[in-house]
């Protein structure tokens, strides 16, 4: 049952492959497509069940045993992000990419979507730090091409500053890397926990920790968020879906796992860090939210607003907080695709990205009002919906810390992310006089129930909240008591250790 955990990786990564094959059969494309990734939805999820009943999956390549060998894990908390990253990759291809589907189509883009899919799902599952590099590599790499295949200036320049910065970042974090191995020798998640309690974290590894932060926090948008918003922004609406919903939940995924596996001995230097750049990075989303008109801006800025939530609850380094990341983090990548996918459907109505210049469209689409109004609900983190749960307990594990100051930008934070929504809402519904243009443009149904599907997820996420919530537990305490991991994954090691 083991090697059931290389199915996230080698389904999409051989799917982008087969693809390549059918550039000129769109209908075939789309159904392989949908076909394989509810396949490894479906193979996840079960997966997921059976790990929180039992153990983690382990398997170790070559039958190397760790730290030596090439290790994959399947946890709870490895397992969940997959489980929802399939599952949103799927609704995004399902929705389609409109009138130049065949063009996109052309261009291989459902090819290195998967691609990036892979790379995401092999972060995720990964226990060896250089692998996760090597396997950011492969997503980010795929997110090049994508973000440049729009052949318009405007992404472009986006372009080159998102390489820029992830070149940069990647490079320091091979320098982490090469630190680290050089500090502590090795480079296997449960290793490193290990040595690094037994040394109690001396003043390299705390070094190398604030540069994992900076690493990583840079992918994530948080504070360094200047790539986001013009990235997003330039994408058309199902890449910039695909972007929210994945890129810098990986960052997020990757701050949990080494901050409370492995660097988590001097909390005072590395949370405290976290826990003012998350101030910071909600300050940032606050501002950006409300800054703007352009609708595909103001949705960016919600992205980088969530990643200060996620971060606040990880900086807490509690139970409580930490529980709290993991589940709000799984309810943001279905939010924030919808939220992309509805906005993307506005501009395509309105022919403009401007708020402002929407109006009326209560008379033609009152169905996709209901489902934006939802999603404000949700991200405003309004009960039952999926946003109240992972909000209620950061704020919790926030206050158990003494982070108040946190806790209260948070609830501002959270208070004006609903705002300028609902600000956006109302004027495009209940406005000026109708758009003409909006009569004249048919959404195909598929589109409709691909955002439908994700309205059903948050609602059955809010309310089904409890099972989540236990999963995600189950993912903190397993994280948080480096012992218990140490004794699952690495049985050997604690052997010659002791």
């Amino acid at each position: 049952m083991n090697n059931l955990i290389l199915i996230p990786l080698l389904v999409p990564l051989i799917t982008g492959l087969i693809l390549f094959f059918f550039k000129e059969r769109l209908t075939l494309t789309r159904r392989i497509a949908i076909s394989s990734l509810t396949i490894t939805t479906l193979i996840t999820a079960w997966m997921l069940i059976e790990v929180s009943l039992n153990k983690a999956l382990v398997i170790n390549f070559g039958d190397w045993q760790p730290p030596f060998g090439i290790q994959f894990v399947g946890d709870e908390l490895g397992l969940l992000f997959t489980t929802v990253s399939c599952f949103v990759v799927t609704v995004i291809i399902y929705f389609g990419f409109g009138k130049r589907e065949r063009i996109a189509n052309k261009y291989f883009l459902p090819s290195f979507i998967l691609f990036l899919l892979t790379g995401v799902n092999g972060s995720f599952l990964t226990a060896d730090i250089f692998n996760l590099y090597v396997m950011f590599e492969i997503m980010l790499l795929a997110s090049f091409v994508l973000l440049t295949l729009g052949q318009s200036i405007e992404q472009l320049r986006a372009s080159i500053i998102y390489v820029v910065i992830n070149v940069v970042s990647s490079w320091f974090f091979l320098m982490g890397v090469a630190y680290l191995y050089g500090t502590l020798g090795t480079l296997n998640f449960g290793h490193i926990a290990m040595r690094v309690s037994e040394s109690n974290q001396p003043a390299t590894v705390t070094l190398v920790a604030i540069i994992m932060i900076f690493v990583f926090g840079g992918k994530a948008a948080l504070v360094m968020f200047m790539w986001l918003p013009k990235a997003y922004a330039a994408l058309n609406t199902e890449l910039a879906a695909l972007f929210a919903s994945l890129m810098t939940k990986v960052g997020v995924y990757a701050l949990l796992r080494i901050m409370v596996l492995m660097f988590d001995e001097k909390p005072d230097v590395t949370h405290f860090l976290l826990y003012i750049m998350a101030i910071i990075t909600m300050i940032i989303g606050s501002i950006g939210v409300l800054g703007f008109k352009d609708i595909k801006k103001i949705a960016a800025y919600q992205v980088i607003l969530s990643i200060g939530f996620a971060v606040l609850g990880l900086s807490a380094n509690n139970s409580d907080g930490i529980t709290g990341a993991i589940f709000y983090v799984s309810h943001d990548m279905i939010i924030k695709t919808l939220l992309f996918l509805i906005i993307g459907t506005f501009v395509l109505l309105a022919g403009t990205r401007y708020y402002d210049q929407f109006g009326g469209l209560i008379k033609y689409y009152p169905s996709l009002g209901v489902i934006f109004f939802i999603t404000i609900l949700s991200i405003g983190g309004v009960p039952p919906f999926s946003g109240f749960p992972g909000k209620l307990l950061i704020i919790k594990g926030a206050l158990e810390n003494g982070y108040t100051i946190g806790v209260i930008v948070m609830i501002l934070s959270s208070v004006i992310a609903m705002y300028s929504l609902l600000r956006v809402f109302l004027v495009m519904y209940f406005g000026r006089e109708g758009i003409p243009q909006a009569e004249r443009v048919v959404l195909s149904k598929n589109k409709l129930y691909a955002m439908v599907i994700l309205t059903v997820a948050t609602i059955v996420l809010g309310i089904a909240s409890q099972y989540v919530l236990d999963i995600s537990e189950l993912a903190a305490q397993f994280n948080i008591n480096e012992q218990s991991y140490i004794k699952e994954i690495i049985p050997n090691v604690e052997v010659e250790a002791k």
